[in-house]
C-alpha cells in the first residue's frame, strides 16, 4: 500500500533546499555583476586619470616641437634621443609602469592615415616611433575628434584594433603654447588585463556563492530541525491521543507557533479526558442503578412467587422486597421440612421484620406457622 505522505523533515528540506540553491546562485551572480562593474569602472577611472594627467604634465613648447618633427617624417632614432623627446617620455614611462597601463602615447590627427604618433612610452616591439601613422576604429576616431574640438576626455568601449588587438582607450586633450588643443594623450589597456581581473572576480563570486550555499544550507538544516522535530513530536502526540491514549501531553521546547498548537492540543486533551471521565462515572452509576433495580425486581418476583407465604402489614420502604423475598424462601423451606417447622414452632419466628409486619407459612395440614414478625 502506498504511503499517504512524506515525513515533515523531508518535506521541509524539499521546499527549502531549492530555495537555498537559488539564493546562493543569485548571490554569486549579483556579486559577479557588482565586482565586474567595479573592475570596469576602475579601469575607466584609471584610463581617464592617466590620459588627463599625461596631457597636463607635458611641456607645451617641447611637445609642439615634437609635433612638428613627427609631421616631417623624421629619422626616428635621432628624434627619440633628443632632449625634448626624452624629457617628455621618461615621466610617461614611469606612469606606464606604476599604473600598469598597456600603452601610453600622444597623437595628432592628420597624415596619410587617421593619426600620427608623437610620443610613445612603450618600450620594445610594440613601440610606435615618432611620426608613425595608424588607422583607428570609427568610434575611437570620432571620440578623439570630439576631444580635440570640445576639450573633453574620450573613453571607448572595448574595441578590436587591427594592429593592437582588443583595447579599451581613453584620450585627453593636449594643448599648445597658446592653449589650443592640438593633440590627444592616449592611454590603452589590453583586454587581457580585464579578463584576468574578471576571472579573479569570477573566482571570488564562485567562492562567495559556495560560502553562501554552505551557510544557507547550514541555517536551513538548523531551521528545519527546529521546526520539524517539534512538529513531528506534536504529530506523534496527536496520533497517540487519537488512538485512545488520553494521558496528559508532556511539554517540550518548540517555536512560538508550535508551542501555541501544543497548548491548544493539551487543553483539548484535558477537556476530552474530563468528559470521558464524567461519562465513565455516569455509566458506572447507571450500571449500579440498573443492577439494583434488577435485583429489587428479582426479589419482588421471588417474594410474590411463593404460594406458601402469608405476608401482612407490609411497610413500603427500600428493604421490603428483601424482607419479602427472605420470608418467601424461608416459607418454602419450612413447608418442605417438618423438622424445621417443629423447631421454629418451638423456638419462635427467626425473621425480624419491620414494625407491624408479619410473615407466616401455610403448612400441609392447613395450619399457619409464624416465621417472622416486626418488633
Amino acid at each position: 500500500m502506498r504511503r499517504s505522505g512524506l515525513p515533515i523533515r523531508t518535506l521541509l528540506l524539499r521546499v527549502f533546499l531549492p530555495a537555498v540553491a537559488v539564493v546562493a546562485i543569485g548571490l554569486g551572480l549579483l556579486a559577479y555583476d557588482r565586482i565586474y562593474t567595479s573592475i570596469v569602472d576602475g579601469f575607466d577611472r584609471k584610463l581617464i586619470a592617466t590620459s588627463a594627467l599625461t596631457g597636463a604634465l607635458l611641456d607645451a613648447r617641447d611637445h609642439d616641437a615634437l609635433i612638428a618633427i613627427a609631421r616631417a617624417k623624421p629619422d626616428s632614432d635621432a628624434a627619440e634621443h633628443s632632449a625634448e623627446y626624452l624629457h617628455a617620455v621618461l615621466p610617461m614611462r614611469r606612469i606606464l609602469h606604476e599604473l600598469d597601463i598597456t600603452y601610453l602615447y600622444t597623437q595628432v590627427l592628420g597624415g596619410s592615415q587617421d593619426v600620427i604618433y608623437v610620443l610613445d612610452a612603450t618600450v620594445g616591439e610594440d613601440h610606435s616611433p615618432i611620426g608613425a601613422e595608424d588607422d583607428l576604429p570609427a568610434e575611437t576616431l570620432a571620440g578623439i575628434r570630439r576631444a580635440t574640438a570640445q576639450g573633453t576626455v574620450h573613453l571607448s568601449p572595448i574595441e578590436f584594433q587591427q594592429q593592437w588587438g582588443l583595447l579599451k582607450t581613453a584620450a585627453a586633450p593636449v594643448r599648445d603654447q597658446q592653449g589650443r588643443i592640438v593633440a590627444t594623450a592616449g592611454a590603452d589597456v589590453n583586454v587581457s588585463l580585464i579578463r584576468v581581473a574578471t576571472q579573479n572576480a569570477l573566482f571570488v563570486s564562485v567562492v562567495i556563492g559556495l560560502a553562501s550555499l554552505l551557510g544557507c544550507a547550514f541555517v536551513t538544516l538548523l531551521t528545519v530541525r527546529r521546526i520539524a522535530e517539534p512538529l513531528d513530536r506534536l504529530r506523534r502526540e496527536a496520533l497517540r491521543i487519537a488512538g485512545g491514549d488520553h494521558r496528559p501531553l508532556d511539554r517540550f521546547p518548540a517555536p512560538r507557533d508550535i508551542a501555541q498548537l501544543q497548548a491548544a492540543l493539551a487543553a483539548s486533551t484535558a477537556e476530552t479526558t474530563g468528559k470521558l471521565a464524567d461519562a465513565r462515572d455516569r455509566r458506572a452509576v447507571a450500571i449500579r442503578a440498573a443492577g439494583i433495580a434488577e435485583t429489587e425486581a428479582a426479589l419482588a418476583r421471588r417474594g410474590q412467587a411463593s404460594d406458601r407465604l402469608a405476608f401482612t402489614g407490609a411497610v413500603a420502604d427500600d428493604g421490603l422486597p428483601l424482607r419479602r423475598a427472605a420470608a418467601a424462601r424461608l416459607a418454602d423451606r419450612v413447608a418442605a421440612d417438618p423438622a424445621l417447622a417443629a423447631q421454629i414452632e418451638a423456638e419462635g419466628p427467626p425473621l425480624a421484620l419491620a414494625p407491624g409486619e408479619r410473615a407466616a407459612v401455610r403448612l400441609d395440614d392447613g395450619r399457619e406457622l409464624s416465621i417472622g414478625a416486626g418488633a
